[in-house]
């Protein structure tokens, strides 16, 4: 008994009394993105969403084309969830605002998922911060915290602390809040986009739950005496897939969501050599070039007719396909299922059930080998 007592204190000793492990990390910048939402003067544009929106803005060009307002990035990472970026923002709006939500294209983006144990890692350092977030999302964090607190203390212990990888760290990040880094150069995904996060824009990537959340949160900022809008987020082209289009998603969420829904969303859909590591995330060029659409549909809802003045960059050069090199005596054990110029493996054969090991071959066909579905 006097251990069970024990473990809850020891415990929360771990997790919210030992320093901060998470700060140098991507999430690390969570709790300095609502430090500038709390002391930016108004009236502001806010921009709500995931890593997309982080990788994909040039604030400082909006507020330039934009005099009068101070622009606040406030995306930071899909798979934390969108709904709680509405959560602790939305005590944060002021008479005057402009809120634009402007989630990925993606099935967990647009709904109520979230991810506790990312959360964590952005709270770590300022735990006040749970009070900004709703009941139900608590008891996940919860949920999280013995996980959380031992692995922290496991860097202490170990004297590490998590290792940022590449542009994924708070470093990389601006007085904005945008990622903004010279490794964001030029599209570095095997054939131009990532096939593990397909793009679709048919009904069934948008929830109920999510729709709701939104309309709720709509509703709170008109009762400050703010507006609410929604844009898509950049797309990467070669990552669409079905029949539906950019139309047809905007059309239902123009029927299903109570503020407006601004921008061409062709103009959304961007070429691949626009992105850098996925989907979602542009290059610094390419930030350039939707900077700018975001910023046609504020003027068209402003009624501002001022010429642009963000120039639009020269198309960055693609890295080349890497091709991996390997061993390919294997390659008859595999199913295969051809998705524009590579393999996905999607199985085995008969003969690979029967195998005790196994080599991913690294062509097939004359053509790469470059990715193993789920």
């Amino acid at each position: 008994m006097a251990l069970l007592l024990v473990i809850p204190v020891v415990l929360s000793v771990w997790g919210f009394l030992l320093p901060c492990q998470y700060g140098d990390t991507f999430m690390g910048e969570l709790k300095y993105k609502i430090r500038r939402l709390e002391e930016a003067e108004g009236p502001r544009i806010i921009l709500v969403g995931g890593s997309g929106v982080a990788f994909g803005v040039d604030s400082a060009a909006l507020e330039r084309e934009l005099p009068g307002y101070t622009v606040v990035n406030f995306g930071m990472y899909a798979a934390l969830g969108t709904t709680v970026m509405l959560d602790l923002s939305e005590d944060l709006i002021q008479p005057g605002d402009i809120v634009i939500l402007i989630p990925e294209q993606q099935v967990q983006a647009l709904s109520d998922y979230f991810d506790a144990a990312v959360m964590w890692q952005g709270l770590d350092g300022d735990f006040g911060l749970l009070r900004k977030l709703p009941r139900e999302k608590r008891e996940k964090l919860l949920g999280q915290f013995p996980a959380f607190a031992a692995q922290k203390c496991s860097y202490v212990l170990r004297r590490e602390t998590p290792e940022p990888h590449g542009v994924y760290a708070r470093a990389s990040f601006n007085e904005y809040g945008d990622v903004d880094s010279l490794l964001c150069s030029r599209n570095e995904m095997p054939g131009g986009y990532d096939t593990n996060t397909l793009i679709r824009f048919d009904g069934n990537a948008l929830s109920d739950s999510f729709i709701d959340r939104v309309n709720a949160y709509a509703e709170a900022a008109d009762a400050k005496g703010a507006e609410c809008w929604y844009a898509l987020c950049p797309i990467n082209d070669r990552a669409i897939t079905g029949e539906a289009s950019a139309e047809d998603f905007y059309e239902a969420l123009a029927s299903d969501l109570a503020i407006p829904v601004i921008g061409n969303p062709k103009d959304s859909v961007l070429d691949a050599a626009w992105f850098y590591d996925t989907n979602f995330h542009l290059n610094n060029s390419g930030k350039q070039v939707y900077t700018r659409t975001l910023l046609d549909g504020i003027k068209a809802m402003l009624g501002d007719s001022s010429q642009t003045n963000i120039p639009l960059p020269q198309m960055p050069e693609m890295a080349e396909t890497k091709v991996w090199q390997g061993e390919d005596g294997d390659g008859d054990c595999f199913l295969y299922e051809l998705q524009e110029d590579a393999w996905t493996v999607i199985g085995l054969t008969e003969q690979g059930t029967e195998q005790d090991v196994l080599t991913i071959p690294s062509t097939h066909d004359g053509l790469p080998v470059h990715t193993v579905a789920e």
